[in-house]
């Protein structure tokens, strides 16, 4: 029986596909191992090719470094020629400045010594030793004019030679001066110092000798005054011995003291003196910045201990003596082997390497322009803290304003006795000023019932503290209230101690304290309150004219320069300043005359100890106040934000513009500049930008500012420039470095 098929069904064949074809040939072991290194071939050409191609690559990098570098060479070896020619041609201008400066100033001494020769006012010549000698001693043993005119009289004599003799010392220049003139000449000061003191007691003891005669007839006391130039002498006399009178005042000073019981029953005077002179405060170890010495580093001494030649204890045999040297040849050989194996393997690389090497010597072969040899950095100084005392002020951080006021408790002599028509007058051989000593003493506690018949003669006898009220001059600038001190003679301080209930009336200007000891007494004022200052600028006025205006941390104050003298503008509004206003003074008095009414805006070398400053690099800072002097006819320079923002010292940065009218600069006339070491430029960037970028505006290479202001400036403003006197050029500069406007502000 035959089967038939079923139409419309088809059978469906599965593969598997991982399974190998049959059908196909396999290969053979050989040809696996070929297609392999086929492959590894294929693999070896193609890192091959990308290695030669970073080969390639790194060498055309390297090409592109060395024609950066080279051109980068170029340009600062072109930038080395332009600025040795610059600072060179600078530094001959500055040169010939101050050599023609100095032939001034020297034929300025010339005239002024031989105006001191031919002088015929009867003074002694200060620097003549025999001279000052000779008037001192005379002066000393001259016991007729030891009267209180006389002697006031006198003491302006002395005090303007002592004013002589520290002017002489300030002009001479240090070269010029030797240490053994220096010394004579301060030992005459010291001595001239001694003479004044010593005659203004003597006169002060011919006042109290003569009080019954000079008693006022109300209070039937001594009230004597009289004054000069410099000197107030003033006496109170306890004649009446009268216990109601509490207190006293000198009037014409503003000074009142009080009289406590037991001074009113003593047989007591009182001076007070006002000088408008300062001599003890040289006196300090803190007057001047002492700077840290720094003790030289011995070099340790290397003691070399004998070498003994040891001798071994065991001797070895022959035999093992050979076996050690075999083993020692045969160590030798084999890093000889090594080293030349070594030597093999990298004789390729040292070929490949060697075109390489030779490029590189000879492009470093081009001759390098020689640069400009800066003036010498000096290292940083640390100064000398000053902490001998806890209560001493330290007269680097403060200074003394107003007059040195000497408050004595004194005996007052016995008085002559009229006895029918005779005078009687008890006679003291030598007749001499005593000082009576007065310890303030703390007033008695609760007492108990054994001691109240003791209290009452304890109360007679008790010593309080002295109370003080002082009105205060109107021609001196008070800033804050100021620390009253007193004069430690035997340690050579200004000391806090012994001062309570210390009372400061800005309003009306006047202080109230007590105070437990008598002395000499001082008022100081923060040297630094107006440091760091907030803003500055200096304009030109025309040729040889400039202001320069410097808005300090509290006030505000402009300086008129003009040729070789400075002087306070008169748009300064503190009243207290009015004195010296538009009153012409060289840069050395002007300073010594602000910093006496309590305006001090002058760093001292060590002020950065006490004010918190960046310091700028000490040789590019004076190098731009020097160029800013010369260009200060026809450039306007002012305060940048940024020159405290940049953290490097190496940089300053400040604004400038060419200003040839006496008119104020708009914000938008300043350009910012940048001065380093090495080159002056303007940016790019403005003084409101929101980020420091150091960008110059200008493709020219200029190594100063004055060579930059005389190559981009008008015709006008490098006349004015050329125009400009020496004399303008120095005060400028000094003022400048005096300020120091540049790392204060």
């Amino acid at each position: 029986m035959v089967k038939k098929k079923t139409p419309g069904k088809k059978k469906t064949l599965l593969f598997d596909f991982n399974k190998p074809n049959k059908g196909k040939p396999k290969l053979s072991k050989a040809e696996k191992e070929k297609l392999k290194r086929e492959e590894a071939e294929r693999k070896a050409e193609e890192e091959e090719q990308a290695r030669l191609a970073a080969i390639e690559e790194e060498k055309k990098r390297k090409e592109l470094e060395k024609q950066e570098a080279s051109e980068r060479k170029k340009l600062e070896n072109a930038q080395r020629k332009i600025r040795k020619t610059q600072m060179s041609d600078l530094d001959e201008l500055l040169q010939i400045n101050k050599m023609a400066l100095k032939d001034k100033h020297d034929l300025r001494r010339k005239q002024e010594k031989w105006a001191r020769y031919l002088r015929c006012d009867g003074s002694p010549d200060p620097t003549v030793p025999w001279e000052i000698n000779t008037y001192i001693n005379l002066k000393m043993e001259e016991a007729s004019r030891n009267d209180a005119d006389s002697v006031l009289t006198d003491s302006e004599m002395d005090l303007k030679l002592i004013d002589e003799l520290q002017y002489m010392l300030d002009d001479t220049p240090p070269d010029e001066i030797t240490e053994r003139e220096l010394a004579a000449s301060k030992e005459t000061i010291e001595e001239l110092q001694n003479l004044v003191k010593t005659k203004l007691d003597l006169a002060t003891l011919q006042v109290l000798c003569d009080a019954t005669s000079l008693q006022d007839s109300e209070t039937n006391n001594l009230q004597y005054c009289k004054d000069n130039s410099a000197i107030c002498l003033c006496v109170w006399g306890n004649l009446s011995k009268n216990q109601r009178i509490k207190t006293y005042e000198f009037s014409n000073k503003g000074f009142t003291f009080d009289i406590p019981r037991t001074l009113a029953l003593t047989n007591c005077a009182i001076r007070v003196l006002f000088t408008k002179f300062d001599h003890w405060s040289p006196q300090c170890k803190a007057f001047l910045p002492r700077p840290k010495i720094k003790e030289p580093e011995v070099p340790e001494v290397v003691v070399e201990e004998e070498v003994k030649e040891e001798v071994p204890e065991e001797t070895e045999s022959p035999g093992e003596e050979g076996e050690q040297q075999e083993e020692q040849e045969a160590e030798v050989e084999k890093d000889n082997t090594m080293d030349l194996l070594s030597q093999l393997q990298n004789f390729g690389k040292e070929e490949e390497e060697k075109p390489e090497e030779e490029e590189t010597k000879e492009e470093e072969v081009e001759e390098e322009e020689e640069d400009y040899e800066d003036r010498v950095t000096p290292e940083p100084v640390e100064w000398l803290d000053f902490d001998e005392f806890d209560d001493v002020l330290d007269l680097r951080a403060f200074h003394v304003i107003g007059e040195i006021i000497t408050f004595n408790l004194l005996e007052l002599p016995p008085q002559p006795k009229t006895v029918n028509k005779w005078t009687i007058t008890t006679l003291v051989d030598p007749p001499e000023l005593n000082y009576l000593e007065y310890k303030a003493e703390p007033a008695a506690a609760n007492q108990t019932k054994d001691q109240k018949d003791s209290h009452t003669q304890e109360k007679r006898d008790e010593k309080p503290p002295v109370g003080i009220h002082i009105k205060l001059p109107t021609n001196q600038v008070y800033l804050e209230e100021p620390q009253i001190t007193w004069w430690d003679d035997k340690h050579k301080l200004w000391r806090l101690n012994g001062f309570s209930d210390i009372v400061y009336n800005e309003e009306k200007r006047t202080l109230d304290f007590k105070t437990s000891r008598f002395g000499t007494l001082a008022l100081l004022q923060d040297a630094h309150i107006n440091m760091p200052f907030q803003s500055w600028e200096i304009r030109p006025r025309g040729l040889n004219r400039a202001v320069l205006t410097i808005v300090a941390a509290i006030v505000e104050i402009e300086i008129e320069i003009e040729d070789s003298t400075c002087c306070l503008s008169k748009s300064t509004e503190l009243p207290e300043l009015a004195p010296l206003k538009n009153i012409p003074m060289i840069p050395r008095d002007f300073i010594k005359a602000l910093q006496k009414v309590g305006m001090n805006i002058f760093p001292a070398p060590d002020s950065s100890k006490y004010v918190t400053i960046q310091d700028k690099h000490l040789v590019v800072e004076e190098r731009i106040y020097e160029e800013m002097a010369l260009v200060a006819s026809s450039m306007a320079f002012s305060w940048s934000k940024w020159n405290s923002e940049v953290n490097d010292k190496q940089k300053i940065i400040f604004q400038t513009a060419e200003h040839l009218s006496d008119e104020r600069l708009l914000e938008e006339d300043w350009s910012l500049f940048q001065a380093t070491k090495r080159q002056v430029m303007k940016l790019k960037m403005n003084e409101f930008d929101e980020q420091y970028v150091e960008e110059s505006a200008v493709t020219e290479y200029h190594s100063n500012m004055y060579h930059l202001v005389t190559y981009t400036g008008s015709e006008e403003a490098v006349d004015r420039i050329k125009s400009s006197s020496i004399e303008f050029i120095d005060c400028v500069e000094q003022i400048l470095k005096a300020t120091k406007v540049l790392t204060y502000a």
